[in-house]
């Protein structure tokens, strides 16, 4: 191996490696957290509340309403959400009621590699175990089966680094 071209191959992995990374001071890193004067960061724990976000389904059948549980949907860490599922005139479901999360990228051609739980607290959905393990454009759905018919409702999440 000549000696250009090993100094081509390490310039061009040194490139590569630096791409994953936000410059110093670049403001995708976060304020630093603010000290209470102890020197001790404060309100760590303090829960993001993100606003709900409302969907019809396909044939306007249900409004699913929905809101990440923490803060903005992480990527490649398990995160949940909740789900507020009521008929066209916002009446909650009343009966037997399936509801399905998934989430896909159409431009990758994959999905998820989990399948998350869904369970049902009073007259919301609480879906766990969520990962969605790349950034980029994920296309949510919500599956709802109510006396025998499937309606879907499906939405865009972008997710970032």
């Amino acid at each position: 191996m000549s000696i250009r071209f090993a100094s081509i191959l390490v310039l061009l992995l040194l490139l590569i490696a630096a791409c994953d990374r936000p410059p110093a001071g670049d403001a995708s890193s976060g304020p630093a957290p603010e000290s209470d004067g102890s020197g001790d960061p404060v309100n760590e724990d303090v829960e993001v509340v993100v606003a709900w976000e409302d969907v019809v389904s396909g044939d306007g059948r249900w409004r699913v309403a929905w809101r990440p549980v923490g803060g903005p949907l992480p990527v490649s860490e398990p995160c949940m959400i909740d789900l507020r599922i009521t008929d066209a005139d916002g009446q909650p479901l009343v009966g037997r009621v399936e509801v399905v999360f998934d989430a896909e990228m159409p431009h990758h051609g994959h999905g998820m590699n989990v399948e998350p739980r869904v369970t049902r607290e009073g007259d919301d959905w609480l879906v766990e175990g969520i990962l969605l393990h790349m950034p980029g454009r994920w296309e949510a759905s919500v599956d709802v089966e109510l006396d025998g018919e499937i309606e879907r409702a499906q939405w865009t999440l972008d997710i970032e680094r």
